[in-house]
């Protein structure tokens, strides 16, 4: 593998954070928390800390591995079972991924087109950038974060007019357990994905600082914590419960110099750039397990992960065909795959690193 910058593999996780808010997350915590949701984002953030210093130091304690060979190290046999594990949890939240993407397109965009067309013209891209050199996927992710960059500044400057603090009372105003499950909820679903970037040994990222990375984990998470207050004092509680996709939709207020409106579908790009990174993330994981588990050649293992985008793009289309049906399983299976794949798993990598040593 050739070396990414430290900027480079910083803005990979700026996107893993921000990628399922708008589509998932926000939903959650506004149908729990209700107005005390940026609470639960406050909590989360704060908790966060823990399971992205275990990440850490693990990149700091194996600098020349990644997470699968660390395992297969450590814990021989059951290292690799864990591995596969790894490997189950990552496809299946990648493929959740791919069809979130591809719901929101179809239904707040293109709900006249046949969803298979939607999906062929997304699986494309993904099937071309996934056989090329993760170095390079690198460097579109720091273009990518610069536009990101540029689009919050104009959102930000077109919605500060429109905030009314008053929406946001009363504070604490729901029960203590709802706050904790939407900050159980945001754990999962934008901190916790953070373990993929383990993949990436630290021998393979130039300059790579555990303080920079803890300093943009810090600054996505409150620029989330930035988008549910934006949500709720502008929009309100109940019309933000109302709306499928609340944020999304506060982007129809922007108003560029009083003069050009309606530029959410331009604005909204952010989101998808951060699923496209998520969703690359996830295939390039699977690609480096394959590798490392069944040592598959280089030309082989790419015609594999053909074959998985492929299966991306068949499941997508015949999953959740029962509209609503989404949010139960992401709440109720999804968010604990995660836990088991994310926190528990590299805890019991940890704990056995604290042992060896």
């Amino acid at each position: 593998m050739k070396k990414i910058t430290s900027l480079e593999y910083n803005t990979l996780l700026w996107f893993l954070t921000r990628a399922t808010f708008i589509e998932i997350t926000a939903e959650i915590l506004l149908n729990t928390a209700h107005q005390d949701s940026w609470i639960s984002i406050l909590i989360a953030i704060i908790i966060g800390f823990f399971p992205v210093a275990i990440y850490s130091y693990l990149k700091n304690k194996f600098p020349d591995k990644n997470i699968i060979q660390i395992n297969k190290e450590l814990l021989g046999k059951f290292g690799t079972f864990l591995n596969l594990i790894l490997i189950a949890g990552t496809l299946i939240f990648g493929i959740c991924s791919f069809w979130i993407v591809v719901h929101f397109i179809d239904s707040q965009y293109l709900y006249r087109t046949p969803t298979i067309i939607i999906i062929i013209i997304l699986i494309l891209p993904v099937i071309y950038t996934i056989t090329k050199n993760f170095h390079v996927f690198g460097k579109v992710s720091l273009i990518m974060f610069y536009i990101s960059l540029f689009f919050i500044l104009v959102i930000l400057s077109g919605l500060v007019g429109n905030i009314d603090l008053n929406n946001i009372k009363p504070i604490l105003n729901n029960s203590p357990n709802n706050i904790l499950y939407g900050t159980f909820c945001f754990i999962g679903f934008n901190i916790i994905p953070l373990f993929l970037l383990n993949i990436i040994p630290k021998n393979n990222i130039k300059g790579y600082s555990p303080k920079k990375s803890f300093i943009f984990y810090l600054i996505s998470g409150l620029s989330l914590l930035n988008v549910m207050l934006l949500t709720i004092s502008i929009f309100g509680i109940h019309l933000s419960e109302l709306y499928n996709y609340p944020s999304f939709h506060l982007l129809k207020r922007v108003s560029i110099l009083d003069i050009i409106d309606r530029v959410e579908s331009i604005l909204s790009l952010e989101w998808f750039l951060a699923l496209f990174v998520q969703i690359m993330i996830s295939l390039f994981f699977i690609k480096e397990a394959l590798k490392e588990t069944f040592k598959i050649k280089e030309k082989t293992n790419n015609i594999i992960m053909t074959i998985v985008c492929l299966t991306f793009a068949f499941l997508t289309n015949i999953i959740f065909i029962t509209k609503g049906t989404e949010i139960a399983y992401f709440e109720n299976i999804l968010i604990y795959i995660l836990y088991i794949t994310g926190l528990i798993i590299p805890l019991i990598t940890f704990f056995k690193s604290l042992k060896k040593t």
